[in-house]
C-alpha cells in the first residue's frame, strides 16, 4: 500500500467501525395509521365549490361591515397571528443550525505556574494569555438529521397557519349567528308590540261590553293575563337584542356601547347552498382537517430527526485569530495562529437517552394519528348534522309559509264577515293576533334556516384554500 492511498483506507476502516458502533434503536412497533376516504367510505366526487366570503351572499351591508370589523380588530385573529410568526420564527431558527455559524470570541486566561518557573516571569507565579480570534463551525448533514428538523417546524408552522384560518371560519359563523338572532329578536320584538296593540284594543272592547252588562265582569281576566305575558315576553326580547349587540362588539373588538347605534337589515332568507353530499373533498376542504394533517407530517419529520441522533456527527471546526502572553504583542505578526479541526462523534451509550427520545417521537407520531383521525369523526359528524339540520329546517320553514298563508286567508275571510256584519270587531282582533303568531312562528323558522345555512358553510370548510403557508 503506498503513501497516499493508506490515509483513504483508514478513512475507510474508520466509517465501517463507526457504522457497526451505532447505538441499537431499541424495539420499534408499527406507527398508527391515518384514516382514509376508502375506510369513511366516502365516494370522490366533484368538488362542491363554496365562496370564501360566503356570507357576501346574503347581500346585507351592515353584517359585511361587522364580518370586515371582526377579521381586521378582533383579539382571536391577532392572537392567530402572533402564533404564526412565531412558528416562522421556529422555522428560522431550525433552518439556521444547517448552514455554517461564525462567532468572534476574545479572552484572557490566567495560568498559575510554579514558583520556581515563575522567577523568569518577573517573579510572578502566574502566566496571562491573550487571545482573539474567529471560529467557524460546520456540520454536516449526511444523515438527515438538520433537514428532518427544518421539515418539523415547517410542518408546525403550516399547522398553525390552519388553525389560523379555522380561527377565521369559526370567528365569522359566530358574526353571522350573532346578526341573525339579533334580527330576529327585532323582528319578534316588532311583531309583540303590534300583539301587545291588539290585545290592549280586546280589553277596551271587553271592558265596553262588561260596562254594557252584555259580558260579566271575569271576562277580563284573560285579557289581563294576556298582555302580562306580551310584556313578559318583550322584556325577554329587549334582553336577547343587547346580550346580540354585546356580542357583536366582543366579536369585532370593540366596546359594548359601540354596537347600540347599527340596526340590522330586515331578516331575510338564505341562499341555496350548493349541497349533493359529503365525499372525499371535504378531507382537504376544513382548515382543522389540514392543520392535523399538518401536525402528523411534522411528527413523521420529528421521528426521522430523533432515528437520525443514533448516526456519526460529522463537524469541522476552523479558527484564526492572534494569541500572546504579552498583551501590547497580540497584534503583532508573529502572533497569528489558525487551524482546523474536523471531528467526527458516535453515540454509543447514552444510558437510552436515544432510544428512549425515539420511543417519544413514535409517540408522538402516533398521538398525532389519532388527533387527525378523531377530527376527521368529529368534522365527518359535524358536516353530516350540518346537512340533515339545513334540509329539515328548509322543510319547516315551507310549512311555516304554508300556514302563514293560511292564516293570511283566515285573516282576510274574517275581515270580509266583519264587514258583512257576520261577526263583531272580537272576532277579527282574535284573527288578526293568530296571523301576527304566525309570523312570529316564520320568523323563529326562518331565523333557524340562516343559521342552519351558515352552520353548513362552516362544516363544509368556508371556502377553505389549502395553500402552504408562506414564509
Amino acid at each position: 500500500m503506498n503513501k497516499k492511498s493508506w490515509p483513504q483506507a483508514a478513512g475507510v476502516l474508520l466509517i465501517s467501525a463507526v457504522l457497526s458502533g451505532c447505538a441499537s434503536f431499541g424495539p420499534d412497533a408499527a406507527p398508527d395509521r391515518m384514516t382514509d376516504a376508502d375506510q369513511l367510505k366516502l365516494a370522490v366526487s366533484a368538488q362542491q365549490n363554496i365562496r370564501a366570503d360566503w356570507w357576501r351572499q346574503l347581500n346585507d351591508a351592515e353584517l359585511d361591515k361587522l364580518v370586515d370589523a371582526a377579521l381586521q380588530d378582533s383579539p382571536s385573529l391577532k392572537l392567530a397571528a402572533a402564533r404564526l410568526r412565531q412558528a416562522r420564527a421556529a422555522v428560522g431558527i431550525v433552518e439556521s443550525k444547517d448552514g455554517p455559524q461564525l462567532d468572534a470570541m476574545a479572552n484572557m486566561a490566567q495560568i498559575h505556574a510554579d514558583p520556581i518557573k515563575a522567577l523568569s516571569h518577573n517573579g510572578k507565579n502566574y502566566i496571562n494569555a491573550y487571545t482573539a480570534a474567529l471560529v467557524g463551525s460546520w456540520e454536516f448533514d449526511f444523515w438527515g438529521k438538520n433537514h428532518a428538523a427544518v421539515s418539523a417546524a415547517l410542518g408546525q408552522q403550516q399547522a398553525v397557519a390552519y388553525e389560523g384560518q379555522q380561527t377565521r371560519l369559526l370567528l365569522t359563523q359566530a358574526v353571522v349567528a350573532q346578526y341573525t338572532q339579533l334580527q330576529r329578536s327585532q323582528a319578534q320584538a316588532e311583531l309583540l308590540t303590534q300583539r301587545l296593540a291588539i290585545a290592549q284594543s280586546r280589553q277596551k272592547l271587553t271592558q265596553a261590553r262588561i260596562n254594557a252588562g252584555l259580558l260579566p265582569g271575569d271576562n277580563q281576566r284573560g285579557n289581563e293575563v294576556s298582555i302580562e305575558r306580551l310584556q313578559q315576553q318583550k322584556s325577554a326580547l329587549d334582553n336577547d337584542i343587547a346580550r346580540s349587540r354585546h356580542a357583536l362588539a366582543a366579536l369585532t373588538g370593540q366596546g359594548p356601547e359601540q354596537q347600540n347605534a347599527p340596526s340590522p337589515a330586515k331578516l331575510a332568507a338564505a341562499p341555496e347552498p350548493a349541497l349533493d353530499r359529503l365525499d372525499a373533498n371535504l378531507l382537504g376542504r376544513r382548515p382543522d382537517i389540514a392543520a392535523q394533517r399538518a401536525r402528523v407530517e411534522s411528527m413523521s419529520a420529528s421521528v426521522k430527526e430523533a432515528r437520525a441522533e443514533f448516526y456519526p456527527n460529522v463537524k469541522l471546526t476552523a479558527f484564526a485569530g492572534q494569541s500572546s502572553l504579552e498583551l501590547d504583542q497580540l497584534w503583532k505578526r508573529g502572533s497569528s495562529l489558525w487551524g482546523f479541526m474536523p471531528a467526527i462523534s458516535l453515540p454509543l451509550f447514552h444510558s437510552g437517552q436515544l432510544q428512549s427520545n425515539l420511543a417519544r417521537q413514535q409517540a408522538g407520531y402516533d398521538m398525532a394519528v389519532q388527533q387527525y383521525n378523531q377530527t376527521v369523526f368529529d368534522a365527518l359528524r359535524d358536516a353530516a348534522d350540518a346537512v340533515s339540520g339545513w334540509q329539515n329546517s328548509q322543510r319547516q320553514l315551507q310549512q311555516s309559509d304554508r300556514a302563514l298563508q293560511s292564516s293570511r286567508k283566515a285573516n282576510e275571510a274574517m275581515a270580509a264577515r266583519l264587514r258583512a256584519g257576520l261577526v263583531n270587531k272580537l272576532s277579527l282582533l282574535d284573527a288578526q293576533d293568530a296571523l301576527l303568531s304566525q309570523q312570529s312562528a316564520n320568523i323563529d323558522a326562518k331565523a333557524a334556516a340562516r343559521l342552519a345555512w351558515a352552520t353548513l358553510n362552516t362544516a363544509l370548510g368556508g371556502g377553505f384554500d389549502q395553500q402552504p403557508a408562506t414564509r
